[in-house]
C-alpha cells in the first residue's frame, strides 16, 4: 500500500512541475541565445557568414584599401556584405594612408563601393583626425565623402605652448589622389596660440593635405586672434617644424582692433614674435591719424606700429605733413 501511495506522490508532483514550471520556448531561445522569430524572419535571405572577415581590393599591382571586420554577412542572390565593427586601411599617393573605423558597413557593386557608419573616425598618416556618422568611398575615383556634420582635429605641436587645430563643417569630401581633405561650408574654429592667446577662424571652404602641413581658408575668411580682426578671400597656415609659424592673407585684407581699422593687399601674421605685416598699398587708420606706406608693421597686439617708405602720417583734423623714412 505504501508503495501504490508514494507513487501517486510522485506523479502529483510531474504534473504540476509540468503545468507551472515548463520553460516556454521563447524562454529556451533566449536562454541558447538563439534569435526571436522576428529576427529569424528578418534574416531569413542571409546566405552567408563570416567571423573575422577579412577583405582587400586592389587595382593591378596596386593596393586600394583592406578591410577587417567582426562580422560579414552576404544575402542570396547578392554580392554585397553587410559589416559590423569595420577597420578600413585606404591607400593614398606617395604612401599616405587613412585609418577608417566604425560600427557597421556595406560593401557593394563588387567592391568598388565601401560604406562606413556609426561613430565614424578617419585618421590620415600625418596626425589630422576626423570624426562623422558616415562615410562613403568610391573605387573607381578613389574619393571619400562624409555628407554629415565633420569634426577635425590636428597634430600637436611639439614644441611651444600652443594646441591644435579644431575645426568643424557641414560636410568634407577626400581625394585619396591629391591627399587633399576638404571641409565645405559653415567651416569654423579655434586653435591656442602660444602664450595662451585664441584664435578664432571661420570660412566657407578648408583644404589640409594628408601628406604634408599644407592648410588653406578660402571665401569669406574671418580670422580673430585675440582683440583684432583680419578678413580676406584666401588665408594659408604656413607650419616649421610641427608648429603654425604663420599665417599669409591675400587678396585684399582688411583689419580692425579696438580703435584702429585699416586695409591692405596682403598680410603675413607671424604668430611667436607677435608681429603683423601688412603690404600691398597698406594704410591703417587710428583715431584721426593715417598711416600709408609700402608696408606696415605691428608689434605687440598694438602697441608699436612701424611704418616703411612712408608715403604720408597725418592728422586728419589737422594739415597733412610728409614723412619719408
Amino acid at each position: 500500500m505504501w508503495k501504490w501511495l508514494l507513487a501517486s506522490f510522485v506523479f502529483i508532483l510531474i504534473v504540476i512541475e509540468l503545468v507551472f514550471f515548463a520553460p516556454q520556448p521563447g524562454d529556451r531561445e533566449i536562454e541558447n541565445g538563439w534569435a526571436s522569430k522576428s529576427d529569424i524572419e528578418q534574416e531569413k535571405d542571409i546566405e552567408q557568414v563570416l567571423h573575422g572577415s577579412h577583405l582587400i581590393e586592389s587595382k593591378g599591382d596596386k593596393k586600394l584599401w583592406e578591410l577587417d571586420a567582426k562580422e560579414a554577412r552576404k544575402t542570396k542572390k547578392s554580392d554585397d556584405w553587410n559589416l559590423d565593427q569595420v577597420k578600413v586601411k585606404f591607400f593614398g599617393e606617395n604612401e599616405v594612408s587613412y585609418n577608417a573605423f566604425g560600427k557597421s558597413g556595406f560593401v557593394g557593386d563588387k567592391q568598388k563601393e565601401l560604406k562606413i557608419s556609426g561613430e565614424t573616425q578617419i585618421t590620415s598618416s600625418n596626425g589630422y583626425v576626423l570624426n562623422t556618422e558616415v562615410i562613403y568611398y568610391k573605387t573607381d575615383t578613389r574619393t571619400i565623402d562624409g555628407p554629415e556634420p565633420v569634426k577635425l582635429k590636428g597634430p600637436p605641436e611639439l614644441k611651444g605652448d600652443g594646441g591644435p587645430l579644431f575645426m568643424e563643417s557641414d560636410f568634407f569630401d577626400a581625394d585619396l589622389n591629391t591627399n587633399i581633405i576638404n571641409l565645405k561650408q559653415n567651416v569654423h574654429g579655434r586653435k591656442l596660440m602660444s602664450g595662451g592667446r585664441n584664435m578664432k577662424i571661420r570660412s566657407r571652404e578648408a583644404l589640409f593635405s594628408g601628406q604634408s602641413n599644407f592648410v588653406l581658408f578660402k571665401k569669406d575668411v574671418i580670422i580673430d586672434v585675440d582683440s583684432m580682426t583680419i578678413t580676406g578671400p584666401r588665408a594659408k597656415f604656413i607650419y616649421k617644424d610641427n608648429e603654425l609659424h604663420s599665417m599669409f592673407v591675400d587678396g585684399g585684407v582688411k583689419i580692425k582692433d579696438v580703435g584702429r581699422w585699416g586695409v591692405a593687399g596682403e598680410a603675413e601674421v607671424f604668430f611667436q614674435e607677435d608681429k603683423y605685416i601688412f603690404k600691398g598699398n597698406p594704410k591703417v587708420v587710428e583715431g584721426d591719424d593715417q598711416l600709408v606706406g609700402e608696408e606696415i608693421i605691428i608689434y605687440d597686439g598694438g602697441d608699436r606700429i612701424q611704418v616703411k617708405k612712408a608715403k604720408t602720417k597725418y592728422n586728419t583734423s589737422k594739415p597733412s605733413e610728409e614723412k619719408t623714412n
